[in-house]
């Protein structure tokens, strides 16, 4: 038997689809939440944008970038780094059934994840006209410097049309391969906005200071997912303005996007 489109994708790149055959989609959002969502599209615009998220409860901490990335794209891809020797610490958007087997996928242990290596530049100008100017050639090295699996991710975005947003759940596994100073990691960000795609880093554990290479910075504090309700999320960067200004903290509770995605994940209302 032939393999799918998506199963040929997916045993390039070192990722798999779904272990669920059907998608559950999210639950329809609970009349909970007080106040409004966090404003992280630039300037209020549809330009794309990069957020992090950081914590130390997993499930908590992918649920809230997932909540994120709906403000930006309605069916964002999810890109799941797992750790075949650690068993699932709760349930998540991409083991729920919940993302859509096109725009799932899986790394082990962040295969397909590492930079990839050029070559020869030389090659580069088979592909571009000869008059092209140095900002073209720049962009597209960057972009094939980019990781095998973003690469797809990118080519499959750019083929949908609309906004788009990638989840990079459990991004705490693979940030060994990247820089680890704010400017280092820019580069790689904004090769990303280049080719309008947002990405929304879940992070779980210690951070370092390249966390600050993105434009909006998040930290969740939760004790645990069945705890969700008494968890907070703060501003560490990009918001100036308004209840999620930095420093500001706001109950995970009181915030509609991420109260819906932790209610459907975690526990009902009481």
């Amino acid at each position: 038997m032939s393999e799918s489109p998506a199963s040929e994708r997916s045993s390039r790149s070192g990722s798999r689809p779904a272990a669920n055959a059907e998608r559950t989609p999210p639950p329809k959002r609970p009349p909970v939440g007080r106040q409004q969502d966090p404003p992280i599209r630039p300037g209020g615009t549809a330009h794309p944008t990069t957020v992090f998220v950081g914590g130390e409860c997993r499930p908590v901490v992918n649920g809230v970038a997932f909540a994120l990335a709906e403000l930006l794209d309605l069916t964002p891809f999810w890109l799941d780094v797992r750790d075949p020797a650690v068993p699932s610490d709760g349930p998540d958007p991409g083991t729920t059934g919940w993302i859509p087997p096109d725009r799932l996928f899986v790394s082990e242990g962040g295969k397909g994840l590492e930079a990839s290596v050029l070559a020869s530049s030389d090659a580069l100008w088979t592909l571009v006209r000869a008059d092209e100017p140095e900002s073209v050639l720049t962009l597209l090295t960057d972009f094939l410097r980019l990781p095998e699996v973003i690469q797809e991710i990118v080519g499959t975005a750019t083929s949908n049309g609309g906004p788009k947003a990638v989840v990079a759940a459990n991004s705490d596994r693979f940030a060994h391969l990247f820089p680890r100073t704010a400017a280092g990691l820019q580069r790689f960000l904004q090769t990303l906005e280049a080719s309008s795609l947002s990405i929304i880093a879940a992070h779980t554990g210690r951070t370092g200071p390249g966390r600050f290479g993105f434009r909006t910075v998040f930290r969740v504090d939760v004790e645990s997912s069945e705890k969700w309700m008494e968890g907070t999320i703060t501003c560490e960067q990009g918001i100036d303005h308004g209840p999620f200004a930095v420093g500001r903290s706001n109950r995970l509770s009181d915030v509609p996007s991420i109260a819906r995605v932790c209610l459907g994940l975690f526990a009902k209302p009481r």
